[in-house]
């Protein structure tokens, strides 16, 4: 075969590979649909939460180097009731010292990075999320407490992984 008839057969094939993968939003989801269809569409959910109120929350993230984590709330029935972005400085603002990480995961889900470090006190937790911002080098960052694992603070940093002349 002549090599320009296998590179136009890769790049044919590599279209339709990229045809396969799930959607990166729910925006072709609408309100009603079952919970089977909303996994056909948009493929298995990252997490699953069962909500205070016993509704069920799928999520769809693209950590860690996303900058989106979708929640698909579902109603009684397990349809969609509705659908968000959830990484953003208006459910950033919901968090509030005390919550547990569980919390937090049924809330905004999982961060982009984890640490753990030693000091001031015995010790704790920090997560980080990236987020779209106009402040294009900034990351929302958690921390909890070691013994009891609930929120102590947040606050918006400069990103770790930006170039200091973005920041």
């Amino acid at each position: 075969m002549p090599r320009p008839r296998i590179l136009s057969t890769l790049a044919i094939a590599g279209l339709l590979a990229g045809c396969a993968i799930a959607p990166y939003s729910p925006s072709g989801v609408p309100p009603g649909v079952p919970r089977a269809e909303v996994e056909r569409i948009m493929g298995p959910p990252t997490g699953v939460y069962t909500m205070p109120d016993g509704h069920v929350r799928l999520e769809y993230n693209h950590m860690p180097f996303g900058k989106h984590t979708f929640m698909i709330d579902l109603d009684a029935d397990g349809r969609v009731a509705h659908w968000e972005n959830v990484l953003d400085e208006r459910h950033f603002d919901a968090i509030r010292p005390g919550q547990s990480m569980d919390d937090v995961l049924r809330q905004i889900g999982p961060p982009s990075f984890k640490s753990h470090y030693l000091l001031p006190r015995p010790g704790g937790n920090t997560w980080l999320y990236r987020f779209e911002t106009i402040q294009r080098c900034t990351v929302f960052e958690l921390s909890f407490d070691a013994v009891t694992g609930k929120v102590l603070d947040g606050a918006y940093p400069p990103d770790p992984g930006c170039p200091d002349e973005w920041i």
